[in-house]
């Protein structure tokens, strides 16, 4: 993948109800795409963010979080992948497909910092990672990807002190 390319994703994941406003859904596909450049390589974050804004034009309360979702998830990279490779029993980090890594990283930020204020409730960020899961992963990623958020779901405080945020 070129610096200048990112992964498109298909026409119906836009919000129809509005061409103004982008949906949240929508945001945190973006986010994914994001992540999952980086993943590959693509290290210039802001760079990445700021195409994505630009075409597929995201609006400026989206892009907030988009900004905020990506770059926070990226500061804690290396604890989130600590976590997961604790929570994924039998799973070795370089296994698990790069696009549930991405998708957990992204989840686990948001259950554990927040993206927005007020951070929508738990059961609605899992919901949300498990339906990126089925929609671009394999056919077993939702439950993966559910197993292991629920786990942090149900120890926060745990999760937010290995992040360093007390």
């Amino acid at each position: 993948m070129t610096q200048d390319e990112i992964i498109q994703f298909p026409e119906d994941t836009v919000d129809v109800a509005s061409n103004e406003k982008t949906s949240r859904r929508r945001t945190r596909e973006l986010a994914l795409s994001c992540c999952f450049e980086i993943e590959f390589g693509n290290q210039d974050i802001q760079k990445i963010i700021e195409r994505t804004i630009e075409s597929q034009n995201v609006d400026k309360t989206a892009s907030g979080y988009l900004e905020n979702a990506v770059a926070t998830t990226e500061r804690f990279r290396t604890k989130l992948d600590e976590i997961i490779t604790e929570l994924a029993v039998g799973w070795k980090l370089d296994r698990i497909a790069k696009v549930d890594l991405c998708i957990l990283r992204l989840a686990i930020t948001e259950l554990v910092v927040g993206f927005e204020d007020p951070t929508p409730p738990d059961a609605i960020i899992i919901n949300e990672a498990v339906v990126l899961a089925k929609k671009f992963s394999t056919e077993d990623s939702g439950r993966f990807v559910n197993g292991i958020l629920a786990t942090v779901a149900k120890d926060k405080p745990r999760f937010i002190k290995i992040l360093d945020l007390t």
